[in-house]
């Protein structure tokens, strides 16, 4: 049997794992219903381990009957605090929270590789590990970096790490985007806190004025990209929040501000943190206020290995037919915990968009209230990841 036979034969089982997962969502680090039942049908499949490095998550192993490497496939398990508007019939029993990022297919999905994989174990060269992941949305403290602490890389030692991520709409219902080099962004948070020195308006000069200080380094800061920044390269930075002064006839004493910034790949993301800095010194010596920067390290990139795009590439034509891997022109922006995997460990890593269409009149994005999917897709999509990592795995043996 071919894989994409294999896999319509857990279809159903796949799509009832899924509902009852969209049923009941739960948010990061709290995913302990969602935990146990992903334990529970694993050990029902066979895997040869399933444990939980983590209180919620789980990793587990398959081993193929033939020598050879690891391949690591990862899902993430959380919701968003989002009330869900979809009308589905098997919506979420847990007001106030929704899969609204479609972490509840990922789940599903990798219960059905898990499955599928269980009973192909002649043709598997290595072991497959299986990764469960909590808390993907607590950026910028996500879940990946506490699965690697916990050292769900080795024993065995993982030699490429993969993921699939679902998406609404889509050139082709059911194919997979990739993208070559760094195809998500990086994310960094910066609070700004600007102490100046109080005095009355009507004489400003006795005082340090904070919020001209913060008009400052907003102008400055917005220069760093039209200005610094190569323009063929992606940079964007952010003030999303200011707050400052106590009153219409006093200079201010204090103002503070909130913003993102982000880019792709590490070295554009370090460049604007120096430039950053370097504006804050500045309007620090223009102002004579004090500048605190506080830097909250996101995300960073989720870079894709060629190598392993041309293997999946080939691998998903050969099962799927032609039409069924789409390349993209320019990177994905939002931003993913995943990129831990890769970037802390140096593995080379591999992230695929399953497009997955929409029900209703339009598509709605992720995250949105509104946002779903046509389940046909789920099984091009365990096709496709099972087909990769099975080629990844030969190529490596």
């Amino acid at each position: 049997m071919d894989i994409r036979s294999r896999v319509h034969e857990v279809y159903d089982e796949m799509i009832s794992w899924r509902r009852d997962f969209h049923r009941h969502p739960e948010m990061g680090n709290e995913e302990f219903r969602t935990t146990e039942k992903i334990v529970e049908l694993l050990k029902s499949f066979g895997v040869d381990s399933v444990e939980r490095p983590l209180p919620t998550g789980a990793v587990a192993l398959i081993k193929g009957n033939l020598p050879g490497g690891c391949v690591a496939m990862r899902a993430d398990i959380d919701c968003l605090p989002v009330t869900e508007a979809t009308g589905l019939d098997f919506a979420s029993e847990n007001p106030g929270y929704m899969h609204a990022c479609g972490h509840d297919t990922h789940i599903a999905m990798l219960l059905a590789v898990a499955k599928v994989l269980c009973g192909m174990r002649d043709e598997i060269r290595g072991t497959v590990k299986l990764i469960f992941q909590p808390a993907e949305e607590q950026a910028p403290n996500g879940g990946a970096k506490p699965m690697v602490e916990a050292g769900v890389m080795e024993n065995p030692h993982v030699d490429a790490i993969m993921a699939t991520h679902i998406s609404p709409g889509g050139p082709k219902l059911g194919s997979v985007s990739m993208y070559k080099g760094p195809c998500t962004t990086a994310f960094n948070l910066y609070n700004i806190d600007i102490t100046g020195q109080t005095a009355h308006g009507s004489k400003p000069q006795a005082g340090f004025d904070a919020i001209l200080a913060a008009s400052q380094f907003v102008v400055n800061a917005q220069q760093i990209v039209a200005r610094r920044f190569d323009p063929l390269g992606f940079a964007v930075f952010s003030i999303g929040t200011m707050h400052g002064g106590v009153a219409t006839n006093v200079v201010a004493g204090s103002a503070r501000m909130e913003g993102v910034c982000r880019t792709y790949g590490e070295d554009n993301r370090k460049y604007l943190y120096n430039e950053i800095m370097r504006v804050a010194k500045g309007v620090e010596a223009l102002s004579g206020c004090k500048v605190d920067v506080e830097h909250i390290e996101g995300y960073g990139s989720v870079v894709n290995d060629s190598e392993l795009v041309n293997i999946a590439d080939e691998a998903i034509t050969a099962e799927l037919g032609e039409g069924y891997v789409d390349h993209l022109t320019e990177p994905l922006s939002f931003s993913e915990d995943f990129s831990y995997y890769g970037n802390a460990t140096g593995t080379p890593s591999l992230f695929m968009l399953l497009n997955a269409g929409y029900l209703g009149e339009e598509p709605y994005s992720l995250h949105d209230a509104r946002c779903t999917f046509q389940e046909e897709a789920l099984e091009y999509g365990v096709t496709a990841m099972i087909a990769a990592g099975k080629a990844i795995l030969d190529k490596k043996a």
